[in-house]
């Protein structure tokens, strides 16, 4: 079995209320009708506060850095801030993931380097950066999962599991870190209106050991006790990242909550037949918040209580939906809630595909 240990997070400079946020956009689509149809989303999103490495969704400054007189940066452009910020965000979740177990990097003697973008992407990338600024040792096992979407974090805590099963030393670093708003585009169709609408920026970072951690240098935490993914087809062309020579586009369709609400009840059952646990003890729910209307679709169907829910509903509020972190965003506020031991976690994810991901976990 393997155990994450603490869960680090973290959130650019620049953070926006969802009502400035709207203002810009209008703005920059500068189309009424396009207008009135931010109006209702954003007001229906459930979203206070984004965050993002750029200053221009703020009206009340008036140094903008990339969205300038409504002129569109290229790819190129938006990359290269994307290469200048991921990193050092990245670094700040890290740091926070020690801080709260009160252990140097150094002494805790990483192994194994798992970082996950689907933003950006370079080559010498942001592992090879992570051990050159963190002075990790220069042979550490270290790879990455790129352009895998908002569930990439399960893919990640997966490798990283089956790392800590069969090394009994490892000490697995994972780092998610996106920067969503750098792809803006006002283009006025459903699917760039609500992604517009519920992304922002955000990192986090996992530490992941196996279950023979020395106990005087054990910190609680929570058991991975398995994972379960499912394909939907029927759903591959809702939602899809591309990449095009202005932006990496994002296609959201507004359909997607109806069809995960569909699905999600059979996705608990295989699930559960798989991992072998029952759905009615779970005591806790990491929803990823891919929306509002997600959310609301899921609790419906599953008919889970707004407790149940909670803290999806909270990472929604006051980040949005940064993709990959999100997930671990949600689970790093159970993992800091009041619990007995032994409590059950059962996390979903989807993505791309429509690729869905489940994972059950304990409190230890």
């Amino acid at each position: 079995m393997s155990k994450i240990i603490s869960i680090g997070t973290a959130i650019p400079q620049y953070s926006t209320k969802q009502s400035s946020i709207l203002k810009f956009m209008q703005g920059a689509y500068n189309d009424e009708s396009a207008s009135r149809k931010l109006k209702i989303v954003f007001n229906y999103s459930g979203i206070n506060t984004r965050h993002s490495v750029l200053p221009d969704f703020d009206l009340a400054r008036s140094k903008h850095e990339i969205f300038i007189d409504n002129e569109l940066p290229d790819v190129e452009k938006r990359l290269s801030i994307f290469k200048a910020q991921a990193v050092p965000l990245a670094i700040k979740a890290v740091e926070n993931s020690f801080e709260k177990i009160k252990i140097t990097i150094r002494d805790f003697e990483i192994t194994h380097l798992i970082t996950v973008t689907c933003t950006g992407l370079y080559a010498p990338g942001i592992d090879t950066e992570l051990i050159e600024q963190l002075d990790l040792p220069r042979d550490i096992f270290h790879t990455s999962f790129n352009f895998l979407g908002c569930n990439a974090a399960f893919p990640a805590l997966k490798l990283a599991d089956m790392i800590a099963r069969t090394n009994e030393n490892a000490r697995v670093l994972i780092v998610c870190v996106e920067l969503c708003t750098l792809h803006f585009i006002p283009k006025n169709n459903n699917d760039n209106l609500l992604a517009n609408t519920i992304f922002g920026d955000g990192a986090a970072a996992v530490l992941i050991v196996p279950d023979n951690y020395p106990e005087e240098k054990y910190f609680g935490g929570m058991t991975l006790n398995g994972f379960y993914s499912l394909l939907l087809e029927k759903g591959k062309g809702l939602m899809s990242w591309n990449i095009t020579p202005v932006n990496f586009e994002m296609i959201l369709d507004s359909t997607i909550p109806v069809l995960i609400g569909e699905a999600v009840s059979e996705i608990i059952v295989k699930a559960k037949r798989k991992l072998e646990f029952d759905s009615k003890k779970i005591d806790k729910w990491a929803i990823h918040p891919g929306g509002k209307k997600i959310l609301d679709n899921i609790r419906i169907q599953l008919n889970l209580t707004d407790e149940d829910m909670k803290y999806s509903y909270k990472v929604l509020k006051e980040y949005g939906n940064m993709s990959s972190p999100t997930i671990l965003f949600v689970l790093n506020e159970i993992l800091h809630a009041q619990h007995p031991p032994d409590e059950s976690i059962f996390a979903l994810g989807f993505g791309p595909g429509l690729n869905i991901e489940t994972a059950i976990f304990t409190y230890v």
